[in-house]
């Protein structure tokens, strides 16, 4: 019969030169992964690889237009029972390439003061190709206007757009989440960029609460139905926020709605470009903001400059640049070339 002692020993070993293998086949399964640095986000259960993300323009660009994400409700101008739901819309912007990772995103919201501006004029402005071109995969956006007399809550302050406006952006993100899969994304690097009036919308998403913008009318039932249409299971948070010409307006309003400051060290970090001559956001703002944000802001000075100055450069970098630099530093993703 066997010595036991030596039959554990033997057995011991073995079990030791599995591990072994294991380790060594899982290392070189790692050797063909593209050779820039495995990301997560941060968060809990996320462990998901990004696919490449370069520094400068690689990848061919497929766009999709007019994708309907949500519904929001249109208004009579002078009989607020009358109403009926629109279908809100986003064109994507999406890199070819021949792999499966997931992407990180960038949702472009545009400008134009809640009164005019649309998801193409804003991937123009902006350069939606840009961003995926390198990588990303763009989402630019529609939400109500003015015009298309949206509501707000009962004792929401003036410029009554701003409330539908943000309702449909964070509707948007739920979306995208909600649709991970389809297209690529991943859901815990998301970056609000908006510029102006879009910007105003960045920043709230940025560091309003989930709740904020989204369960304010759940107590009117033809609003109750479209929100409920609207993925709420999902998350409406983003990773990080570029604002031009900007300001915490959106904020305000909330704290002067229920008496509550959102800011916080867990807000989004922000990165802020304003002129110093800019008279339809004054520079101030951005001033009164910085003093205001809780979490991690850079603010670029842009002297002498006014409103859009898209074609800006900060010690001879075209701004978007900047932009992208701060994104990647601050989801925390390596670039593929360097």
């Amino acid at each position: 019969m066997a010595n036991p002692t030596l039959r554990w020993t033997i057995q011991h070993l073995s079990m030791n030169v599995l591990i072994a293998l294991g380790a060594l086949l899982a290392t070189i399964a790692g050797a063909d992964e593209p050779d820039r640095a495995s990301t997560t986000s941060g968060q809990a259960g996320s462990n998901d690889r990004l696919g490449p993300v370069y520094r400068d323009a690689t990848y061919d660009v497929t766009v999709t237009k007019g994708e309907p994400y949500a519904q929001g409700m249109i208004y009579h101008p002078s009989d607020p029972t009358r109403s009926f739901p629109r279908n809100l819309t986003l064109d994507v912007y999406q890199p070819n390439d021949n792999h499966h990772q997931k992407r990180p995103v960038v949702l472009l919201i545009h400008g134009g003061g809640f009164w005019t501006g649309d998801s193409l004029m804003w991937s123009m402005v902006t350069g939606a190709e840009y961003f995926a071109q390198r990588g990303w995969v763009c989402f630019s956006i529609n939400y109500r206007l003015h015009g298309d007399r949206g509501i707000a809550p009962k004792g929401w302050p003036d410029n009554r757009p701003t409330y539908s406006a943000t309702r449909d952006a964070k509707a948007a993100i739920r979306w995208i989440r909600a649709n991970a899969e389809t297209y690529r994304i991943h859901p815990d690097y998301v970056a609000a960029y908006g510029g102006s009036a879009g910007a105003y919308i960045s920043i709230a998403l940025g560091a309003s609460d989930e709740e904020d913008f989204r369960d304010e009318l759940l107590n009117l039932p033809h609003e109750r139905k479209l929100l409920e249409n609207s993925h709420r299971d999902q998350s409406s948070t983003v990773q990080a926020v570029v604002s031009h010409w900007g300001s915490g307006l959106l904020l305000g309003l909330l704290r002067r709605f229920d008496g509550r400051s959102r800011f916080d060290a867990d807000d989004a970090p922000l990165l802020m470009f304003h002129g110093t001559a800019d008279t339809r956001v004054p520079y101030s703002d951005a001033i009164e903001l910085q003093q205001k944000y809780k979490a991690n802001l850079e603010l670029w000075t842009l002297d002498g400059l006014g409103h859009s100055a898209w074609g800006a450069k900060h010690d001879g970098l075209p701004i978007i640049d900047i932009a992208h630099t701060f994104l990647l530093r601050e989801l925390k993703i390596t670039p593929a070339d360097g």
